[in-house]
């Protein structure tokens, strides 16, 4: 059982549910932080109200920002079925607390988490890791030609994009479930080695690398990822993927 919420947190909480039993929703789930019992002073209140509604509401109570998503169960199983949504997705159902359930489709949704396999939906997690590798490849280009001619807003936007969405991709292929943003990155490393970790901790600047510096370890990233999922490819990615691997690795070794 998670711990108890805060006063303050139980409060608002309890109001936001009113609140949104008063719009139509059938059921109610605390997820995130709050529900794990590990949420800090500054954390918000991640609910999800099953029905139809706004996509996304947030609102500040009692000086907490309440944030509220509204979801088919159709479509909270769909995220179950997402390779890319599911390692984030899935756990956090595992623990979602229920607040309200009138018709006993949060409760459905909570054991469809916990029963939930990665080989349920193996044929599309090796897909979309070979669509997003080969999609990469032309991010790779583009940061090797932003560095070339001298573009740094261009070169930190585009090694954002690497340093940020390659840890997803690995952590679907390593079949890495997380139940927040915080730990992917560590548990994606721990996977994937220490040359992974220098390289992804060098291509966010954590030790304040030179913008040169970090985007040749974001290019790092691709030119380690490339091979560890060379079996999803089909022959005509595979030649993509490693044109651009070659040119990330010869990059990253520049002068």
């Amino acid at each position: 059982m998670p711990p108890p919420l805060p006063p303050r947190v139980a409060a608002a909480v309890a109001a936001t549910v009113a609140d949104l039993v008063a719009a139509g929703t059938t059921g109610v789930v605390l997820l995130g932080s709050q529900s794990r019992g590990d949420a800090h002073e500054h954390s918000d209140v991640d609910l999800v109200a099953l029905g139809n509604g706004p996509e996304y509401i947030h609102r500040q109570i009692g000086g907490l920002l309440m944030s509220v998503s509204w979801r088919t169960a159709d479509a909270v199983r769909a995220s179950f079925a997402d390779p890319k949504l599911a390692g984030s997705t899935v756990p956090g159902w595992r623990g979602a607390v229920i607040l309200h359930d009138a018709e006993g489709h949060a409760n459905e949704l909570t054991a469809e988490a916990g029963a939930w396999r990665w080989s349920d939906i193996e044929g599309p997690r090796r897909a979309w890791i070979a669509g997003q590798m080969t999609g990469r490849a032309e991010v790779v280009q583009r940061l090797v030609g932003s560095l070339a001619a001298g573009r740094r807003t261009s070169a930190a936007v585009t090694r954002n994009r690497l340093a940020t969405r390659l840890p997803v991709v690995a952590a679907v292929h390593h079949r890495i479930l997380y139940d927040s943003e915080h730990r992917l990155f560590d548990l994606v490393a721990d996977a994937m080695g220490p040359s992974w970790r220098r390289s992804q901790d060098a291509a966010l600047a954590l030790k304040g690398e030179q913008l040169s510096d970090s985007c040749r370890a974001a290019l790092g990233l691709y030119a380690q990822l490339a091979p560890v999922v060379e079996p999803y490819l089909s022959p005509d990615q595979q030649a993509v993927v490693r044109s651009a691997a070659e040119l990330a690795w010869a990059a990253q070794h520049a002068a």
